[in-house]
């Protein structure tokens, strides 16, 4: 599924972001147990960022395997983040309160935070009897102001032996946006282990009863450990291989939907993936003026927390957003 998020300021929106929690975990198929669960933390994670955050997301993103919960804000960040586990602890600096709950329930609980710069929170159950992935994932995303509907959009599959993952952005924003980066992501589905060439010639026809969108796509071959990776459009992809000095993968100018691929070939760029490699993929609704260095050992902690860090921390607030997060390795 693509993943849904809420911008969270008022007490009715821990309300929204417990339904739209509880129709994911019915959706994952989990327990009654584990859902009831699920939505208890959805309330904790969305009333901290109620009570002590500033410009406050929250998303739900369920993978083939997992369901994710992740709450970000732009807050004081939390100083001593053992403090806050202890039940009872609030700070008005940031996410505080009722985090050592959170982490009892999830099969997963992360967690970073820079004074002065803001707290990310991660919970995640996994989902019974899912293949794996082969790969670790998480994403964050947002609507423009205004909007209830966002024109950027992910999803990561697996079929065939291979992992898919693609990120769209449909041209502008709003609702026809929206229709164009879900067609993109049904013409995925229907075949997500095609060839990246492939895809793209049939996205360029899918797309074109719409108003096009930027795409990019990368698929992962564990067992042959390689990633391969092409876009069309403004989409930023960031590769850290492991040990290794980070590069920028690059996109073919153009708007998939516009016929503009047609008579002209193009070709995936081959990475080596391993484990410890990264890859992070983004919309322009986040900026590219991003540097990981920034921030003290992000790379030790879950993707997701990486995906909200960065859309926190990046995001133009002024356009949808999308960050989709990878690193080689099953979850844990």
């Amino acid at each position: 599924m693509t993943p849904t998020s809420l911008t969270v300021t008022e007490p009715v929106h821990v309300g929204v972001a417990r339904t739209i929690t509880a129709s994911a975990a019915r959706a994952a198929g989990l327990p009654d147990r584990i859902a009831d669960r699920v939505v208890i933390a959805a309330s904790e994670l969305a009333s901290n960022l109620v009570k002590y955050g500033a410009e406050g997301l929250f998303t739900v993103f369920r993978s083939p395997s997992t369901l994710d919960l992740l709450a970000t804000d732009r807050g004081q960040g939390i100083r001593d983040v053992e403090q806050s586990m202890r039940d009872g602890y609030s700070t008005h600096g940031s996410l505080g309160t009722g985090l050592g709950a959170v982490r009892r329930m999830a099969d997963v609980f992360d967690l970073y935070s820079v004074p002065g710069a803001g707290t990310t929170a991660l919970a995640r159950w996994r989902i019974t009897g899912a293949d794996p992935l082969g790969v670790t994932l998480g994403t964050a995303l947002v609507s423009a102001p205004g909007e209830t509907l966002s024109g950027d959009a992910c999803t990561v599959l697996r079929h065939g032996g291979i992992t898919t993952a693609v990120v769209v952005d449909g041209l502008g924003h709003g609702r026809d946006a929206a229709t164009a980066a879900a067609a993109a992501i049904a013409r995925v589905a229907a075949d997500p282990a095609a060839a990246p060439d492939a895809l793209f010639s049939s996205l360029d026809a899918d797309l074109a009863r719409t108003r096009g969108a930027a795409v990019a796509v990368a698929q992962f071959d564990i067992v042959e450990g390689t990633l391969r990776y092409q876009g069309v459009g403004n989409i930023t992809a960031r590769l850290y291989p492991a040990g290794g000095k980070h590069e920028s993968l690059v996109s073919a100018p153009g708007i998939v939907g516009r016929r503009q691929l047609r008579g002209r070939r193009t070709f995936p760029s081959v990475r080596p993936w391993q484990q410890g490699s990264w890859l992070i993929m983004h919309t322009d609704g986040v900026s590219e003026r991003w540097d990981a260095a920034s921030w003290p050992d992000v790379f030790d902690h879950d993707p997701a927390i990486v995906a909200g860090w960065l859309l926190g921390q990046y995001c133009r607030r002024r356009d949808d957003a999308c960050v989709l997060a990878i690193a080689g390795g099953d979850p844990l």
